[in-house]
C-alpha cells in the first residue's frame, strides 16, 4: 500500500476548485497555497509552478543567464544541466563528494571561470549539500547559488531548511515526490530580486520579457493544498524506512549508505548507498540477483538505472543530449558562436562520479508504508548475510 491517502478534506478541497473553475477567482487557490507551503517551509517569498525544471529554468532566466554563461551543476542528476542548456547556456559538471554523493565545493571552486554566473546544487536522495563552504564560495565570486530540492522537502542544513540555504530552492511535486500532485513543483527565495523577476516571468497575459508559461494549474494547487498537511508525515516515514535499510546493512563494509553529516537532516526521498561489492568479489549483477530472491526486488542499481534506454547508468553528461551538443542548433550550446570556452563532455570529467554513479543501490521511499520497508529492509538484510 501506498504511503500517501486521501480524504474527504482532499475531495472537499477539489470540489471547492471544480466548482468555481469557470471564474478566474478559482486560480486564487495557487495563492492559497504559496502562502501555505511557506509556512510549511519558513520561507518569505514562495512562487507555485508547473514543474521543478519550470522552477530550474525560471530561476536561471531570472538571473539573465545568457548564451555563453557558464553554470556549475552536479554530475548525478541531468535535471541542472537540461536546465542551463534551456537557456543555451553550457553546463559545467563539478564532481561529487565520495561520501554524500552531494557536489564537492572543492571541485566546483576548480570550476569557476570568469564565464561563470550561477550554481545549481542539488540536495540528493534528500541530503542537503556542504552549504556553508558552497555560499562561501559563491559569493566570493558573485555567484547566484540555486538548490535542487526536488528530493529535500523539509530537509535541514545546521537548523535552517532546505531551499533557503542558497538564492533560490526549486521543490518537485511530481508524482514520487512526498508531496505529490502528479506534477508541479514550487520555489522559494531568499533573495527578494529574484523572486520578484520570476513573479514577472510567471505570466498570465504578456509577460515583462520573452518567458514561458510556468504557472501552476488551480486544481494542481488544490491537491497541493489537500496533501501539504499529510507531507510531514509522509516524510518522517521515508526517514523510518531509512533507518531499517540503514540497520540491514550495519557491519557490511561493500554497500556503504550515503554519509549523513552531524546537523544535517535528510527527507530520504530515497535511500541510497554506494556498492563496492566488486572489491570483494561479489558482481552486483549476483547480488541484485540475490535481492530478488529474497523478496528486495524494489532497489535500482546506478542512477540512472542500468536498464533506461539500455545504458548502463553513468553520470549526467555522458548521456547523448549533453554529449551531442544540439539543443537549439548550430551546435549550440557548447559550441556556441558566443561561448568562449572548451568544453568535451565524451571525457571522464568526474572521476567519483564516474565509479560511483553506475554502482548505487537506490530505491524511492515514498510510495511505501512502513510495514512493506520492513519487509524490503528485512530481504536486503537476508541477501546481504549471503554473501557475508
Amino acid at each position: 500500500m501506498a504511503t500517501r491517502f486521501h480524504d474527504e478534506h482532499d475531495l472537499a478541497t477539489l470540489r471547492r476548485w471544480l466548482e468555481g473553475n469557470q471564474d478566474s477567482q478559482a486560480e486564487k487557490m495557487v495563492g492559497e497555497f504559496e502562502t501555505a507551503f511557506a509556512e510549511a517551509v519558513g520561507a518569505q517569498h514562495v512562487i507555485a509552478n508547473a514543474s521543478a525544471m519550470h522552477g530550474l529554468q525560471a530561476a536561471l532566466q531570472a538571473c539573465y543567464i545568457e548564451p555563453g554563461d557558464e553554470v556549475i551543476v552536479d554530475p548525478i542528476v541531468v535535471f541542472a544541466g537540461l536546465a542551463v542548456m534551456y537557456c543555451n547556456a553550457v553546463p559545467i559538471f563539478a564532481d561529487i563528494d565520495s561520501r554524500t554523493f552531494n557536489m564537492s565545493p572543492e571541485s566546483f571552486r576548480k570550476y569557476i571561470t570568469p564565464r561563470t554566473r550561477a550554481v545549481i546544487c542539488t540536495h540528493f536522495a534528500g541530503l542537503p549539500c556542504d552549504m556553508d563552504e558552497i555560499v562561501t564560495i559563491a559569493r566570493e565570486h558573485d555567484l547566484i547559488v540555486i538548490e535542487d530540492c526536488a528530493h529535500a522537502l523539509y530537509a535541514q542544513y545546521k537548523g535552517h531548511p532546505a531551499g533557503l540555504l542558497g538564492d533560490v530552492g526549486v521543490f518537485s511535486f511530481n508524482h514520487r515526490k512526498q508531496l505529490s500532485t502528479g506534477q508541479g513543483g514550487a520555489m522559494t527565495f531568499t533573495n527578494p530580486k529574484l523572486y520578484e523577476e520570476v513573479r514577472r516571468l510567471t505570466f498570465g497575459r504578456v509577460p515583462s520579457r520573452l518567458a514561458w508559461n510556468m504557472a501552476m494549474p488551480g486544481i494542481v494547487a488544490a491537491v497541493a493544498l489537500a496533501q501539504l498537511p499529510k507531507s510531514r508525515q509522509y516524510v518522517d516515514e521515508d526517514r523510518r524506512n531509512a533507518a531499517l535499510m540503514n540497520k540491514a546493512v550495519e557491519g557490511c563494509e561493500w554497500i556503504v549508505p550515503q554519509y549523513v553529516a552531524p546537523g544535517t537532516v535528510s527527507s530520504y526521498h530515497l535511500w541510497t548507498a554506494f556498492y563496492k561489492g566488486e572489491e570483494h568479489g561479489i558482481p552486483m549483477e549476483d547480488f541484485k540477483r540475490v535481492c530478488v530472491e529474497e523478496g528486495a526486488d524494489y532497489f535500482l542499481f546506478g542512477f540512472m538505472p542500468q536498464n533506461w534506454q539500455g545504458i548502463r547508468a553513468r553520470p549526467a553528461y555522458a548521456y547523448p543530449v549533453f554529449t551531442t551538443p544540439l539543443a537549439y542548433g548550430k551546435n549550440c550550446p557548447t559550441r556556441c558562436p558566443h561561448y568562449q570556452g572548451n568544453v568535451d563532455y565524451t571525457k571522464e570529467l568526474c572521476p567519483q562520479a564516474e565509479q560511483i554513479s553506475p554502482r548505487l543501490i537506490n530505491t524511492t521511499l515514498s510510495p511505501i508504508r512502513q510495514e512493506r520497508g520492513e519487509k524490503l529492509a528485512e530481504g536486503l538484510y537476508r541477501a546481504v548475510q549471503r554473501f557475508m
